[in-house]
């Protein structure tokens, strides 16, 4: 089934034409649309899981450009306060063999959409820049921490980086002053130096288990049709 619309309150699309809207009442029945525990975000795409099915949404504005607070707050009266599993990455374009630029975000945006996502647990990062998401998790200004029940990250570097300096302020900070991260994986696409090595080796006393090995990061590929489709 595809629905055709925008969440967003705009009344004209970016071309000025009106804006297709979906009404709450059209799809809040569907089964689909409840129960959301996974939750894949990718540049103006995402899609989300659940005991009902798989639910893709692909957004041609700027809406879901970014990973921050409207990212989330548009898919409304879609529920998306019960997501464990959260993954986020760059998405893989099919139609090239050119490597993919990281998904660049801000630690403003990441804090946003953490704030939305109160209830993840598993957190995997698919070529990201880095230092954004760590410097959001291990922030303690206020005196809380942002995703409490956090207990597995993942960190696949492909075309991001992996900024270890500030991965070890982040688990060291969880660990002294709310509760240390079950499990940290790092992946690396290419064998890294021992320097690399030794350095992410200073995690293992802030975290209950370090991983990390050589490997492709997942493709993240956008499954549903495009516009020029329809």
């Amino acid at each position: 089934m595809t629905l055709k619309g925008m969440f967003t309150g705009e009344t004209v699309d970016r071309y000025g034409s009106p804006a297709a809207r979906i009404h709450p009442s059209s799809i809040d029945h569907l089964p689909v649309t409840r129960g959301i525990t996974k939750a894949v975000a990718m540049p103006n795409s995402c899609t989300f899981s659940g005991p009902n099915g798989n639910l893709g949404f692909w957004c041609f504005d700027t809406t879901r450009e970014h990973f921050d607070t409207d990212f989330f707050t548009s898919f409304s009266p879609i529920s998306v306060l019960q997501i464990r599993e959260l993954w986020v990455g760059q998405r893989t374009e099919s139609y090239s063999n050119s490597e993919s630029k990281p998904w660049k975000q801000t630690a403003a945006r990441v804090h946003g959409a953490f704030e939305v996502l109160t209830k993840v647990e598993d957190l995997t990062i698919v070529s990201c820049e880095t230092e954004p998401f760590f410097v959001t998790l291990g922030e303690t200004v206020t005196g809380g921490v942002l995703l409490p029940g956090l207990k597995r990250l993942t960190v696949y570097t492909g075309c991001g980086d992996l900024n270890v300096s500030s991965l070890i302020r982040c688990t060291k900070a969880r660990k002294e002053r709310f509760q240390q991260l079950g499990e940290v994986t790092v992946v690396w696409k290419k064998e890294p130096g021992v320097d690399v090595v030794q350095e992410v080796e200073s995690l293992r006393e802030f975290v209950g288990e370090l991983i990390y090995r050589v490997g492709e990061a997942p493709k993240l590929v956008w499954t549903g049709k495009e516009r020029d489709d329809w």
